[in-house]
């Protein structure tokens, strides 16, 4: 029985102009593939797993079978997700507050990326 907040049917979210990060989805899908940026650093900047939520935080699982709780808006969405099912990730600082953002595939495959994240260019 899937716990609140999370979803079993549909894909997987990449990122896209109004969402970034998992808080931004408004259905959680078990598996979901996010890039972390938490506060645990031996496990800053890696790939995992949307497992559930607990409480207010967003527990993610990783390759070595780990778990820990983040934030939803520390958990970037990928950029794609190729046809065999796997992630990639094209994560960018932001020019102007420094906060990391993903490029959607749009953003990745125009002439000129963005240099500010959405909240900076609006």
């Amino acid at each position: 029985m899937p716990w609140i907040g999370t979803s079993s049917t549909g894909q997987f979210a990449c990122a896209n102009a109004s969402q970034r990060t998992l808080k931004d989805l408004r259905i959680k899908r078990k598996g979901q593939p996010v890039f972390v940026l938490g506060h645990v650093l031996a496990r800053k900047r890696q790939e995992a797993t949307f497992e559930a939520f607990n409480d207010r935080l967003a527990v993610v699982k990783f390759n070595d079978e780990g778990l820990v709780g983040y934030d939803p808006r520390e958990l970037l969405l990928p950029t794609e997700i190729d046809e065999h099912g796997v992630p990639y990730f094209e994560i960018r600082s932001c020019r102007s507050c420094g906060i990391h953002f993903p490029l959607t595939i749009e953003e990745q495959e125009s002439d000129h990326e963005p240099e500010q994240c959405p909240d900076c260019t609006a």
